[in-house]
């Protein structure tokens, strides 16, 4: 089987400013991070790092909407855009925290827990 290159986009907003991971897994792995102010790191990930986001990958599901009663004057304090592309797919997800804490079924538990990792992999954060 043949295994294509997958590249992964996850934008964070939140109260001080804007955070852009930028992730490719192929034969080469690697992750770069972009944050407000400009300052570019990019690395290598580890083989033991790449398993684990395509792991994380492989248990994500398409979070079905909740009617759930929102308070309208609480505000926001990050919003997500999470991008996964591949030669046979692309997935897009965008969520704000207040998604995740009205949530009774824990439908983002796989985004978070994939934002998380890849926001874990920068190492100067």
């Amino acid at each position: 089987m043949k295994t294509y290159p997958i590249a992964i986009e996850l934008t964070v907003w939140f109260d001080l400013g804007l955070n852009q991971y930028e992730v490719t897994i192929d034969e080469a792995s690697r992750i770069s991070i972009k944050r407000t102010d400009d300052v570019l790191h990019t690395r290598d990930l580890t083989g033991p790092e790449t398993q684990m986001l395509l792991d994380a990958i492989q248990t994500l599901k398409v979070p079905i909407a909740e009617d759930v009663a929102t308070n309208s004057t609480k505000k926001a304090s990050s919003s997500y855009e999470l991008i996964i592309e591949s030669a046979h797919f692309s997935l897009e997800f965008n969520w704000e925290n207040l998604d995740v804490e009205a949530s009774n079924t824990d439908a983002f538990d796989a985004l978070t827990k994939l934002a998380s990792m890849i926001q874990s992999l920068d190492l100067d954060h």
